[in-house]
């Protein structure tokens, strides 16, 4: 993705003109106002917008060829606020780079925090399939930002708000994502959680690669079945289950990891 693409994307997630994104943006920062209200962070109305959405990409370092989609980002914690540096480069006039370095502290704790036991196996089932390296373990692969150069991390709606339902994911899909996915032009779109997959379906009718009987509506079902998509672009597409505790250790991991290594298997022959 080229620089002025980037630029524009985010500034049109910051101050979007689309009605149904308006008003869940809208919404997110009444919901960051109170977050920091309640931690006793003094309310200023920059700040509050840009924590009301997510964007990870900086044109500088990046060039993926692999795109993980989430659905949201979720709703801004207490916890997140920790992760704001002193000098909260949100505030004031800043750099798009250091609003966008923000968002990237959000998405390495994400990984390394909660996260972290699905982390360190995807990463280094992906390592072991060829598709990254990883020669100081995957700790330091996510900590130090590495792997924001092989990933372009992204989510369907970019705005830190529950329960949005399809009519705004349709939006954010035509509004941003589509966009965003020819601009990138990725080899491989891995989708998590049962919302993203079929966020992306309905837009992109994906068709499986091999013979299965594994339901697309059922997202433990379809999970690890690699998908090939021609429009917005041609890339495959691999929808996996969300990596949150209560799915990951529910599916159980060793086979949530055996049906993501198969489907590397496939993607590798194609």
């Amino acid at each position: 993705m080229d620089e002025t693409t980037a630029r524009k994307l985010l500034s049109e997630i910051d101050e979007p003109t689309q009605p149904a994104l308006q008003e869940l943006q809208e919404t997110a920062i009444d919901s960051v106002e109170t977050v920091l209200s309640d931690a006793g962070f003094p309310i200023r109305e920059e700040v509050c917008r840009r924590l009301s959405y997510t964007y990870y990409y900086d044109w500088e370092t990046d060039d993926p060829d692999i795109v993980l989609l989430v659905q949201d980002p979720g709703n801004l914690h207490e916890r997140h606020l920790s992760e704001l540096r002193p000098h909260n480069p949100l505030a004031g006039e800043c750099s798009p780079r250091e609003q966008i370095g923000v968002y990237r502290e959000f998405g390495k704790s994400w990984l390394t925090g909660r996260n972290a036991d699905f982390t360190e196996r995807f990463f280094e089932t992906l390592a072991s399939h060829g598709l990254i390296s990883l020669p100081n373990g995957w700790h330091h692969y996510v900590a130090s930002g590495d792997f924001y150069r092989d990933f372009y991390l992204g989510d369907v709606v970019k705005y830190r708000v529950d329960g949005f339902g399809t009519a705004a994911e349709r939006a954010s899909y035509q509004s941003l994502l589509e966009r965003e996915l020819r601009a990138l032009d990725p080899e491989l779109v891995i989708t998590f959680g049962g919302n993203a997959w079929p966020a992306l379906r309905r837009s992109t009718t994906p068709v499986p690669v091999v013979d299965t009987n594994a339901d697309p509506d059922s997202i433990m079902s379809i999970h690890g079945t690699l998908h090939q998509i021609s429009k917005p672009i041609d890339a495959h597409v691999l929808p996996l289950a969300h990596m949150s505790g209560q799915v990951w250790w529910r599916f159980p991991p060793d086979e949530y990891i055996s049906r993501l290594s198969e489907a590397l298997e496939v993607f590798e022959r194609r």
